[in-house]
C-alpha cells in the first residue's frame, strides 16, 4: 500500500526505495498473501529495469547532441558538420566519396572472347571463330555508353573488369534492358553486321578466363613492344654470356697486377697534405697522407702505402717473368710517355724521389759522422801533447 501510495520512483535510488518498502510490508503485514508480495517484486524488478535502460540511453544521446540540442532547435543554423553527424545514425549511411556499391552480376555474357584495345572492343561471338571483331553496340549501347556507365557505381579502377564480368550490372546503371532468362538473345552490331546472340553462363565462362590477356584477338597484340622486349632480353643474355666469358678467362689466365694503390672500388690513390684526424682503412691508426683521386672515403697512412706498393711491385715483377710481352709494352709506352714529355701513370717516379732523398740524407749523416770523428781525434791528439809537455817540465 506504502508504494502505491507514493508514485513509481525510477533509476537507482528509486529501485532501492522499491526494495525497501517491499521489505518494510512482509515485515509489517506477515499475513499478506502471496499475491501481494509478487506483485511488489514484479515492481521492484520493472523499476531495476526501466533505470538500467535509462543508464544506457543517456551516454548515446549525449554523443548525437555535442552540442547540447541547440542545432535542432527551430530556426537554428546547420552546417556541413551537423548533417553529417545527422547522417551518421541512420542505417545504410555511406562513408567516403567513392561510388556506391554495383548490383550484383547474374555471371553471364555474349561473348565468347573479349579484348580491349584503345577505346575500342573486339569480340568473339562463337567458340570457333579464329579472329576478332569490332564491336559497334551491344543492346544499343556502344563503347562510350558502357564505359560511362561502368564508372558509376565500384572501383574507379575496376571499370574495364565490370564491363568484361558484369555486364549485367553495367546495363542496370546506364537504364537499358538485360536479358530476363539464360539463353535469351541480344542484338549485337560489329564490322560484319548484326546479330541476335544468345547469353549463357558457358559463354561467361570462357571469356571471364581470357579477356585480361586479350584472349588470342590479333588487335590486342602489340608487335612493337614484343620486338621491344625481345631485343632488351638478347642484350641482357650477351651482356651475361660477355661477363661470364671474361670471368672465366680471368681465372684461367691470371688478372695482370696494377701499377699503382688503389682503393677499394679500384681508384688510384694519391698523395695529399697531412690529414691528422683521418684513420687509415687498413690500419685504423689516425694520420693519413694518401687519400682516393675519386673521391671515395678511402685514406691510407704513409706506412700502410709503402707496404700495399711493395707488394704491388713484387706481383708484377712475378707477372712480367710469366708474361715477358707485357714487360716490353709497358716499356714501349714509358719510351713513348719520355719523349712526349708526359708523366708516367706509375708511381716510380714517387719513389725514386723519396729513395734519392733517403739516400742523400744517409750520406750526409755518414759525412757528419766522419767530421766528427776526425775532430774528436785532433783534440785527443792535443791534449795528449799537453799531458806530455807537463810531465817533461816536471
Amino acid at each position: 500500500g506504502g508504494a502505491r501510495g507514493r508514485g513509481r520512483i525510477f533509476g537507482p535510488a528509486g529501485s532501492l526505495a522499491l526494495h525497501r518498502q517491499a521489505n518494510m510490508a512482509a515485515t509489517r503485514f506477515p499475513d499478506r498473501p502471496r499475491a501481494a508480495a509478487a506483485r511488489s517484486m514484479l515492481r521492484c524488478t520493472q523499476g531495476l529495469f526501466l533505470a538500467l535502460l535509462l543508464a544506457q540511453t543517456q551516454p548515446a544521446a549525449g554523443s548525437v547532441n555535442i552540442d547540447g540540442g541547440r542545432s535542432q532547435l527551430p530556426g537554428m543554423k546547420q552546417d556541413m558538420f551537423d548533417r553529417a553527424q545527422r547522417e551518421k545514425g541512420k542505417p545504410g549511411a555511406r562513408m567516403g566519396k567513392g561510388p556506391p556499391d554495383c548490383p550484383k552480376s547474374d555471371k553471364m555474357s555474349p561473348f565468347f572472347g573479349l579484348a580491349f584495345v584503345g577505346k575500342e572492343m573486339f569480340i568473339k561471338m562463337n567458340s570457333s571463330d579464329e579472329q576478332c571483331t569490332r564491336l559497334l553496340t551491344i543492346g544499343g549501347a556502344n563503347y562510350t555508353v558502357l564505359a560511362n556507365a561502368s564508372r558509376t557505381c565500384g572501383p574507379a579502377g575496376e571499370w574495364k573488369k565490370r564491363i568484361a564480368e558484369e555486364l549485367s550490372a553495367v546495363f542496370f546503371q546506364a537504364g537499358l534492358d538485360w536479358v530476363k532468362n539464360e539463353n535469351d538473345t541480344i542484338e549485337i552490331v560489329t564490322e560484319d553486321g548484326t546479330f541476335e546472340i544468345p547469353v549463357d553462363e558457358a559463354r561467361y565462362a570462357g571469356m571471364s578466363a581470357c579477356w585480361a590477356r586479350g584472349c588470342g584477338c590479333e588487335q590486342a597484340q602489340n608487335p612493337a613492344g614484343k620486338a621491344i622486349l625481345l631485343t632488351c632480353l638478347a642484350i641482357a643474355v650477351g651482356g651475361l654470356f660477355f661477363d661470364s666469358l671474361k670471368m672465366t678467362w680471368k681465372k684461367f689466365k691470371g688478372e695482370k697486377p696494377p701499377k699503382h694503390v688503389q682503393c677499394k672500388k679500384v681508384h688510384r690513390l694519391e698523395e695529399v697534405k697531412l690529414a691528422s684526424r683521418h684513420l687509415c682503412d687498413v690500419c685504423g691508426k689516425s694520420g693519413t697522407c694518401y687519400a682516393c683521386t675519386s673521391g671515395c672515403p678511402y685514406d691510407m697512412c704513409k706506412v700502410c702505402y709503402k707496404e700495399a706498393k711493395k707488394k704491388l711491385k713484387t706481383e708484377l715483377q712475378e707477372w712480367y717473368e710469366k708474361h715477358p710481352e707485357d714487360k716490353a709494352k709497358d716499356e714501349e709506352k714509358k719510351k713513348e710517355k719520355k719523349k712526349k714529355g708526359e708523366k708516367d701513370g706509375s708511381d716510380d717516379d714517387a719513389d725514386t724521389k723519396e729513395s734519392k732523398a733517403d739516400s742523400e740524407a744517409e750520406s750526409t749523416s755518414k759525412a757528419e759522422s766522419e767530421s766528427g770523428k776526425a775532430e774528436s781525434g785532433k783534440e785527443d791528439a792535443e791534449s795528449g801533447k799537453e799531458t806530455a809537455e807537463s810531465e817533461s817540465g816536471k
